[in-house]
C-alpha cells in the first residue's frame, strides 16, 4: 500500500465516448476513400473480370465488402480503447497504448510545474475531458485526453505532486537549517517540544495536543512540514528535555511515544502518510516531521470530543461542525481513494 492508501496504481480508462468519436471520423474517411476510389475507377467493370462475379452478384459483394471493412473498424476501435490507459502512481503516470506491441510512456510528476484541466461543450455534457501537464525540463506538455471526471484526476495529481516535494529527502542539517532559517509559512511549522513545558518546568499533555492539531491541519490541507524542537522565533532548543521525561531517552523512544500519541488522537490508519527524521542541529538533535495530504479527513480526538483542523495561511484553524461538513464534501466528494 502506498502512501495515498492505494494497493496498486490507480488506472484511469479513457472515456467509451472515444470509441463513438474514433468510429464517425474513421468511418468518415473510409466512405471517403470509398468514393474517391469509385471516381478513379469503375467497381463493376473490375469486379466483373473476377472469378468470384459469376457466383455472387457486385451489389452482394459490395455489400459484404462494406461489412468486412465495418466490422475490422469496429474490432479494431474496440481494442485499442481497451489496451489503452494511463496508470497514476506514487511518483509518475505512466500511458500504455497498443494492440500487438505495447508502448509506454512514463511522466515523471516531479517535473511537472503545472496541471490543467479542459472540457468542451460535448465533454461537459458527457463529462469527459482532457489534463495537460507541464514539464518544465522538457519543456513541453502532455496531454491526458478524453477521460472522465478531469477535475477530479487533475486535483489527485495536484496532490501526489504537492506530496513528492513534502516528503523528499532532506539532505543533512544544513537544509533543515536553511528551512528553520526561512521561517514558518504555511507548509512549515515550529514547535518547542513535543510535551515539555518550558514555563511550567513538566510534561504538559496540551502541548501533544497543540503538535497533533498542527499535524491534522496538514492532513486536511495540502501537506507540510513540522520542526519539533524549534522555537517560533527559530531557535533551535532541541529534544533532550523530551527524551528525559521518556521511559527509552532517545529518537527511538520519541518516535515510540509520538506513533502512541498519533494513534490516540488521530488513528493508526492515518500515521502512514506521516514521516519522522531526526538531525543534529547546533549539536542539538530536533525532529522534522513530514506530512502527507491525507486521503479521508483527519479528526483530533482529544478528551472524548472531536475537533476537525486545517491549513489558513501559516496558521491552524478549527472549523465549526457546519463548516467542516462542507469542507470534507467540497475536499474528498469522488475521490478514488
Amino acid at each position: 500500500m502506498n502512501q495515498f492508501g492505494l494497493n496498486q496504481p490507480l488506472v484511469i480508462k479513457k472515456s467509451p465516448v472515444v470509441i463513438v468519436k474514433n468510429f464517425v471520423v474513421l468511418q468518415m474517411a473510409t466512405m471517403a476513400v470509398f468514393f474517391l476510389a469509385g471516381v478513379l475507377a469503375d467497381y463493376g467493370e473490375i469486379y466483373e473480370h473476377l472469378p468470384l462475379a459469376r457466383s455472387l452478384s457486385f451489389q452482394i459483394a459490395q455489400v459484404l465488402g462494406l461489412f468486412g471493412v465495418e466490422t475490422i473498424l469496429v474490432f479494431y476501435i474496440f481494442f485499442r480503447w481497451y489496451k489503452e490507459n494511463y496508470e497514476i502512481k506514487s511518483d509518475k503516470i505512466v500511458y500504455g497504448r497498443g494492440i500487438v506491441v505495447r508502448r509506454k510512456t512514463v511522466i515523471p510528476l516531479k517535473n511537472i510545474h503545472s496541471v490543467s484541466y479542459r472540457q468542451g461543450p460535448l465533454g461537459r455534457l458527457t463529462k469527459y475531458g482532457g489534463i495537460e501537464l507541464a514539464d518544465k525540463n522538457a519543456n513541453r506538455i502532455f496531454t491526458i485526453d478524453h477521460i472522465p471526471d478531469p477535475k477530479q484526476y487533475a486535483e489527485l495529481i495536484v496532490q501526489i505532486k504537492d506530496s513528492i516535494n513534502i516528503l523528499s529527502p532532506i539532505a543533512g542539517g544544513s537544509a533543515v537549517e536553511d528551512m528553520i532559517a526561512r521561517g514558518e509559512n504555511e507548509r512549515i511549522e515550529f514547535k518547542n517540544s513535543l510535551r515539555w513545558d518550558f514555563k511550567q518546568n513538566k510534561v504538559n499533555k496540551n502541548l501533544e495536543k497543540a503538535t497533533m492539531k498542527t499535524i491534522a491541519a496538514f492532513l486536511n490541507s495540502d501537506g507540510g512540514r513540522l520542526v519539533i524542537g524549534v522555537d517560533d522565533s527559530g531557535a533551535i532548543n532541541g529534544l533532550s528535555h523530551d527524551y528525559k521525561s521518556l521511559p527509552k531517552q532517545n529518537s527511538d523512544g520519541f518516535q515510540n511515544h509520538f506513533t502512541n500519541v498519533f494513534h490516540s488522537m488521530l488513528g493508526p490508519e492515518l500515521r502512514q502518510f506521516v514521516e519522522l527524521s531526526f538531525y543534529r542541529l547546533e549539536d542539538k538533535e530536533c525532529c522534522l516531521v513530514s506530512v502527507m495530504p491525507a486521503n479521508k479527513p483527519a479528526y483530533l480526538k482529544f478528551d472524548s470530543e472531536e475537533e476537525f483542523y486545517i491549513r489558513t495561511g501559516n496558521g491552524t484553524t478549527a472549523l465549526r461542525l457546519s463548516e467542516a461538513a462542507s469542507y470534507v464534501d467540497y475536499r474528498w466528494r469522488g475521490k478514488l481513494l
